[in-house]
């Protein structure tokens, strides 16, 4: 091999990385063996540049940093009525997750179960969804068409409602997302919201969600 080409390959691996432990074992508690968390790789931007250095954590001048307490309506979800586009928080193709340079962090679940970065930690489980359809299309019907053409016709494709008698694979796969997104986000933020168990609910007979729900405890 070439100089050249190596030092292609080695460009090419600084833009991306693997799932953290962290993230891994998120991972593995939401979807058990049914997603391998090993081909799963994580990128800033269009994955074209190496990955965002760590920005240290810093307070305003003379301030106190305090534990952050989550607002009451952290996990609501508010229809969207008009459409409208901007670059995403983050989406997927295939095996490798593309976040914004905005929400990138080198582990969306740092601190995992004790504490987790917000958003970031639930735009990555929603994103995992859908490394979770392409894994397991021969089950799910995913492609990457009919996921983008679900934005393209619906104002809001990531709006549902909570259905007790619904498979959660009838649901629209930014749907599916949304419902796993919203989960993780009551499970880590609310957890004595009553959306909790009904969207859990929906998610046990296809996902083996109560190993997320264990690691909590």
């Amino acid at each position: 091999m070439t100089r050249l080409p190596l030092l292609g390959l080695v460009l090419l691996a600084a833009c991306a990385r693997p799932l953290s432990p962290a993230e891994t074992a998120v991972a593995k508690g939401l979807f058990g063996d049914t997603l391998d968390t090993e081909a799963v790789t994580v990128t800033a931007g269009v994955g074209v540049l190496p990955l965002p250095r760590m920005r240290a954590a810093t307070a305003g001048p003379g301030s106190v940093t305090e534990p952050w307490v989550p607002p009451p309506d952290i996990c609501e979800r508010k229809r969207s009525t008009r459409r409208y586009w901007s670059w995403p928080a983050a989406f997927v193709l295939k095996d490798k997750v593309f976040f914004s340079y905005d929400y990138y962090l080198a582990d969306t679940f740092a601190g995992f179960p004790d504490s987790v970065p917000f958003p970031s930690s639930i735009v990555m489980a929603h994103e995992l969804v859908h490394v979770w359809q392409w894994q397991n299309r021969d089950r799910t019907g995913y492609t990457v068409e009919g996921s983008a053409a679900e934005t393209v016709e619906n104002v809001d494709p990531y709006w549902f409602e909570v259905d007790p008698n619904a498979e959660y694979l009838r649901y629209g796969y930014e749907q599916q997302g949304a419902i796993v997104q919203d989960f993780v986000c009551y499970a880590l933020f609310a957890p004595d919201d009553p959306a909790l168990d009904e969207l859990a609910a929906i998610l046990r007979p296809v996902l083996p969600v109560d190993g997320f729900l264990a690691s909590l405890d």
